[in-house]
């Protein structure tokens, strides 16, 4: 079978604000394990699910619930400053000199976007089908006119408009910011713009649960108090 589509899950150790993050149990399970149970339930017969991670602990994990981890992640590109597009671009060399290609399509799923549900990875895949879309990348809304967001200059409240619209808050056009959940492009663009958002990139929309993407404890309690909610549903 050719596999059309690479899903990659990035899933470093040495989390500095969490410790462990990655395989920290969120409501009873690793939270790698969120992102592996979407990507089974897509049903995605021509994919391929990758964990890249630096850690044999948690490739054992990953492998517990489905995915496959065919290398373990060189040091170099398991670094704080590491970029996801290095963290890519490993694994596509990888799938070329495993498979003798490239697959048509690539995808970035981070695990730290628990909410993220199998519906949307099967969206996704939909669109980029679409003859002009290049990628497709989730999304959620900001409602606010650009006079009432701010970069802080030398300790005052700068707004980056000063275009007075004088529009209520349901006719603003609402403004899009990528939530870090879903990542998806065709392979040769993303290659030759060594980016996620080649020309002809479109927003996947998804709500604030969906977007919720754990970074600090803040966040981590959040997510706890959602699969609470959910388990009582």
């Amino acid at each position: 079978m050719i596999i059309k589509t690479l899903i990659i899950v990035p899933a470093r150790s040495g989390s500095k604000g969490i410790p462990d993050k990655n395989i920290k149990f969120l409501a009873g399970k690793p939270l790698l394990s969120w992102t592996a149970h979407a990507v089974a339930y897509a049903g995605c017969q021509d994919a391929l699910a990758i964990v890249s991670t630096d850690s044999a602990e948690y490739a054992e994990i990953a492998k517990q619930y489905g995915l496959r981890v065919p290398f373990l992640r060189p040091e170099e590109f398991a670094e704080d400053q590491s970029s996801s597009m290095a963290v890519v671009e490993h694994a596509l060399d990888w799938f070329a000199n495993e498979y003798g290609y490239l697959p048509e399509q690539t995808m970035l799923l981070q695990p730290t976007s628990p909410f993220r549900s199998s519906l949307i990875i099967k969206q996704a895949l939909k669109m980029l089908q679409e003859p002009e879309v290049n990628a497709v990348v989730g999304c959620k809304e900001i409602h606010r006119d650009l006079t009432t967001l701010f970069q802080c200059d030398s300790g005052y409240l700068k707004p980056l408009s000063t275009k007075k619209t004088q529009v209520n808050r349901q006719q603003i056009k609402p403004l899009l910011t990528p939530n870090g959940a879903m990542y998806l492009c065709k392979t040769l663009a993303l290659l030759a713009c060594k980016s996620f958002y080649p020309d002809h990139t479109v927003p996947l929309l998804m709500n604030a649960v969906m977007s919720l993407d754990i970074d600090t404890p803040e966040d981590w309690a959040m997510a706890e108090a959602l699969a609470r909610m959910e388990s009582l549903q």
